[in-house]
């Protein structure tokens, strides 16, 4: 006699299911599991003896008992529910209900879901068996996690016809599916569905909505719904329900309101776990608050609750990234204090952090603890130390790591070759480059754009154009498309090698590929067009960009004022900062540089020091290069007093000037200056550390001959030559008329034997001034 199951005689309230969930249950497309019967069973069949059912019914009590035993112990294989599963649809009289859901959860926890609704259907199949509110919750939340949120509400269906009662769980799992679906809106309808029609509902019933919300980023609601059951008082939000808005406010960097829902938390005596730290600590490192994330830290631990890796990983992060990297240390020193032992994040953080303030000792250090404690070091480790070493020139330590990495079995990426290959690229090393690329092919790995990049990149810069276009159709061959960056490279080389015709091809070539040049690209072609002179082109150029939605930048202004500048088109450079200025486009020091240099080498020294003090009115701070350029139009003009002042005035605020700026002050001050303002100039300079250069030298001995004291002369002479600087035709002229005019022959007769051993090649006026030295 076949046993049926108790059915709920009540009628179930009608649930309105949200959305069109009406489909029929259907399951034939599903996989099935293979099922071997011994015999077939009927209703109709003979009946057997009572010794034989009470031996079915002490194997049946034995196989429950067994699959009891091994599910607590946590001992089940898959192959081995499975076969239990065989053999208790086989038996008869069946085991009961509860055998089967057993087998049914075991396999749902170990993720094969599509098994369970395969054996979920072969049971459905048997009139015999009759499932519970259980057998279909499982059913249920197994179609869930398969992304069949219909089929779930074809189960609950059968549910209400077979006249069971769902339970919380039953309910929970439709709703964790649609939350997991992404559908908030249809979890809401159906929630307030079941509360209008007296469905069973629980706290996880809340924590699913709440999360729903949050992730969907609807915190507003999450915080009405925390309150909506604060008020009711059916029941206390648990730290989960808390946890989820925490941890969303916290993720929209709005520490402030989480810290707001972890107060009401405290007050309604939720204690707080290492998940709420977790959130907090996080989110108020993200916002820089590092010092409440320390006290939060401290408090944490007061309360008994030891923070985990994921906390000090947390603090880590953010100390190395704001460059703490001292304090960084010291908590990976408190973690190791207290038991906690750092994960191979931990240890790539500090590395990188080391690394990336030239600390290569420390980084080292790390690595090595890192080995000794038995963490390998991953990709990312790796990748970390030699990006840092590549980008400080130290390529050959960074290549020393990749051999490291193929003894530790880790294997090199794209990201890993494309730092090395650029590190050698920057320091011209090509055999070295060509090795690699070869070894990064024949690992099997692809070179991708950015490789390419590196390699068109490093050729351009040794105006290697030819090699350039090589990969470039290296490139296409590959089916990898440049990019702007492909072409702006390419664009750049070819401007500087003075390439012009070949870079108009690229750009145009760049653009037929649906390519839009961006400013870098203009700028490139600008510049070039500006050294070689090309100014009208230039500013053609300029024409084109903004017509192209391009709003041209500081470079783009100060290239072309420099080069209107340069080629002495004074009006249109003033136009052009005039239309600058009127763009909203600043001008910086360098666009002041070029006009107060082009005025001075006019001798509009005037002008030059009116646009001097409308950079200064514009909270500019004059340079070496300002200064120096009024310096040189000064002296042009012959005020080498005024240059003097200026000087001074550059002293005064710390600009250092260079010995070029020293020398056309000595040079000015040596034709029309007397020697007090001339050591009074060679006395800064002595003080600021400039050395003085064969130029320097060479003014010297002008002054002093032009003074008459010769003797001075004569030392400057020498110590020109002690220093490395060899008295050139022009200097010997200098001392040799210098003697002459004081009357000194034979100095000056020596110094012309001098001339003729060192075989120097004399112009016209050396010769004619040999003669007469004959002729005395």
């Amino acid at each position: 006699m076949v046993m049926k199951a108790k059915r709920i005689t009540t009628t179930s309230p009608v649930l309105a299911l949200p959305g069109n969930y009406s489909i029929l249950f259907s399951l034939c497309k599903l996989p099935r599991i293979r099922i071997c019967f011994i015999s077939c069973y009927s209703t109709s069949a003979t009946l057997i003896d009572d010794k034989t059912t009470r031996m079915a019914v002490i194997r049946s009590m034995y196989l429950e008992n067994l699959i009891r035993d091994k599910s607590k112990s946590g001992s089940l294989t898959l192959q081995d529910a499975l076969s239990l599963f065989d053999s208790v649809i086989q038996m008869r009289p069946l085991p009961s209900i509860w055998a089967f859901n057993h087998l049914l959860g075991v396999v749902s926890k170990m993720k094969h879901y599509s098994t369970v609704v395969s054996m979920s259907k072969l049971m459905l199949g048997f009139k015999e068996i009759q499932p519970d509110v259980s057998t279909m919750t499982t059913l249920m939340n197994c179609l869930c996690n398969l992304k069949k949120v219909d089929l779930s509400f074809s189960v609950l269906a059968m549910i209400l016809k077979l006249g069971l009662r769902p339970d919380p769980y039953t309910m929970n799992a439709l709703l964790l599916g649609l939350r997991n679906e992404g559908k908030i809106i249809e979890a809401m309808e159906l929630f307030q569905n079941m509360l209008e029609n007296g469905y069973p509902y629980n706290e996880c019933t809340y924590n699913i909505i709440v999360s729903g919300l949050c992730n969907s980023g609807d915190l507003g609601s999450a915080v009405d719904m925390l309150k909506e059951i604060n008020e009711m008082g059916r029941f206390k939000p648990n730290v989960v329900c808390y946890n989820t808005i925490i941890d969303g406010f916290c993720k929209e960097r709005s520490v402030d309101k989480a810290l707001i829902v972890f107060r009401d938390m405290l007050d309604r005596s939720i204690e707080p776990n290492v998940v709420t730290f977790n959130s907090l600590i996080h989110g108020l490192c993200s916002v820089g608050q590092w010092n409440e994330a320390k006290s939060f830290l401290s408090g944490m631990i007061n309360r008994g609750i030891s923070p985990d890796v994921y906390i000090f990983n947390t603090l880590i992060s953010h100390l190395c990234k704001g460059g703490e990297i001292q304090e960084a240390t010291s908590l990976f020193i408190v973690m190791s204090q207290r038991g906690l032992k750092p994960s191979v994040v931990t240890y790539t953080m500090l590395i990188h952090a080391f690394c990336k303030i030239g600390e290569w000792g420390h980084a080292t250090n790390f690595l090595q603890k890192m080995i000794d404690s038995g963490i390998s070091p991953n990709i990312v480790t790796f990748n970390s130390v030699i990006d840092i070493l590549c980008k400080e020139g130290k390529t050959w330590k960074a290549f020393n790591i990749l051999e490291l990495m193929a003894h530790k079995g880790v294997k090199p990426d794209v990201f890993t070759y494309n730092s090395i290959i650029l590190g050698f690229c920057h320091s011209g090393q090509w055999k070295e480059v060509t090795s690699l690329f070869n070894r990064m092919t024949s690992e099997g790995l692809h070179p991708d754009v950015v490789t390419f990049n590196s390699l068109i990149y490093a050729f351009c810069k040794e105006k290697r154009t030819k090699e350039a276009i090589t990969m470039l159709e290296q490139m296409i061959h590959r089916d990898l498309k440049p990019n702007i960056v492909t072409y702006s490279f390419l664009i750049r080389g070819f401007c500087n090698s003075g390439q012009w015709a070949e870079a108009t091809n690229l750009f145009s070539r760049m653009m037929d590929e649906g390519i839009n040049p961006d400013v870098v690209t203009f700028n490139s072609l600008i510049n070039a067009l500006c050294k070689e002179k090309r100014t009208e082109e230039a500013i053609t150029m300029l024409g084109l960009m903004i017509q192209r939605d391009l709003k041209p930048d500081i470079v783009t202004y100060n290239t072309l004022i420099h080069g209107l500048c340069n080629s002495d088109q004074w009006e249109e450079a003033t136009s052009l900062f005039t239309r600058m200025m009127d763009e909203g486009v600043n001008p910086d020091v360098v666009t002041f540089n070029s006009l107060i240099n082009a005025l001075c080498k006019i001798q509009r020294t005037e002008e030059a020091f009116s646009m001097l003090e409308l950079m200064l009115k514009r909270d500019l701070k004059p340079d070496i290069v300002t200064y120096s350029s009024l310096i040189y139009g000064l002296c042009n003009s012959g005020q080498w007093a005024e240059a003097t002042s200026v000087l001074r005035k550059m002293v005064a605020e710390d600009i250092v000037p260079d010995v070029v700026t020293f020398n056309l002050l000595l040079d000015a001050i040596s034709k029309h200056g007397t020697i007090t303002k001339a050591h009074e100039v060679l006395n800064v300079m002595d003080q600021k550390g400039v050395k003085p250069d064969k130029f320097t030298y060479r003014a010297m001995v002008r002054m002093y001959c032009l003074q008459g004291e010769m003797h001075k002369a004569k030392n400057a002479f020498d110590s020109m030559a002690t220093q490395g600087f060899a008295p050139d035709l022009v200097v010997y002229k200098m001392l040799i008329k210098g003697y002459v005019k004081s009357k000194r022959r034979e100095e000056a007769l020596k110094l012309a034997e001098e001339i003729l051993q060192k075989g120097m090649t004399l112009d016209a006026a050396a010769r004619k001034m040999l003669r007469d030295l004959t002729r005395l």
